[in-house]
């Protein structure tokens, strides 16, 4: 799946990246998965929950602080997320209808809203409908964006790239790290790099990304200094193994195991 989608699309569309094949099979297959849940009349959007129960579970997680620091902090927190939420859904409604189309609110939704607009193709078997994935797609081939909006998705979408490579390096690296007691980041022995053996085959298949787009995010931080190596990245083979180092502000900054909505981030 592009990665901007997780961005642009509902929380659901996890459900969609989750296939038997790329080729096509029957739409039925997810509730078949999920026999217990009414899963075509779940909403698209996750519900973040009331602000007590958020409180609720930091004071589970958080020791030392007093109660008051984090219960202020928990609805800090709170306010962000459902803020970032709302801001979600009022971009994806623009999107919606822009295209003409309805604004999905449940999972079955979802799915006619995706094929309707090219990612996801169908076919009818036997009176059966019969689905395949074309999450692939960028969005800027099937979305409409005004001119500032097309420059932040542009941003956005090389943000996107540079926090799965990140997440690359550090798993397919075997970075070891922890967490100090306020949450931070830290490498062993408080080290400013981690150095790593890789290749741009198994970050590109760690990343889900060509790994010719990995080339690419790699110059890019190297640039920056985020990155460093003796290899010319340019032109080293992509099944070539090297070593890289990479500073601790890029690995800690995307602690996650994968790309969030910025809600759940």
């Amino acid at each position: 799946m592009h990665p901007a989608w997780i961005r642009l699309m509902p929380c659901s569309i996890e459900l969609f990246r989750t296939v038997p094949s790329l080729n096509p099979f029957p739409a039925s297959w997810w509730a078949d998965v999920f026999p217990e849940d009414d899963i075509w009349n779940e909403p698209v959007w996750c519900d973040p929950g009331d602000v007590d129960e958020w409180i609720a579970e930091a004071r589970e997680h958080h020791y030392g602080a007093s109660p008051e620091v984090i219960e202020k902090e928990a609805r800090e927190e709170y306010d962000r997320a459902t803020a970032e939420r709302s801001e979600r859904i009022a971009t994806f409604t623009t999107h919606c209808e822009r295209t003409g189309l309805p604004v999905p609110h449940t999972v079955r939704d979802l799915l006619e809203f995706l094929l309707a607009l090219g990612l996801y193709r169908g076919e009818t078997r036997d009176g059966q409908l019969f689905v395949a994935p074309q999450l692939y797609i960028n969005p800027f081939d099937v979305l409409a964006f005004g001119k500032l909006e097309a420059i932040e998705e542009a941003a956005d979408q090389r943000g996107d790239l540079e926090e799965l490579t990140a997440i690359a390096i550090r798993r397919v690296g075997g970075v070891e790290y922890e967490f100090d007691d306020e949450g931070r980041f830290v490498l062993p022995g408080g080290a400013t790099s981690a150095t790593v053996t890789v290749d741009l085959l198994s970050l590109g298949d760690d990343a889900g990304v060509p790994p010719q787009v990995v080339r690419g995010m790699l110059m890019e931080l190297a640039e920056d200094g985020d990155v460093s190596t003796s290899a010319d990245l340019g032109t080293v083979p992509l099944a070539e193994q090297f070593t890289l180092t990479a500073s601790d502000d890029l690995l800690g900054g995307y602690p996650n195991d994968e790309l969030l909505p910025p809600e759940h981030a």
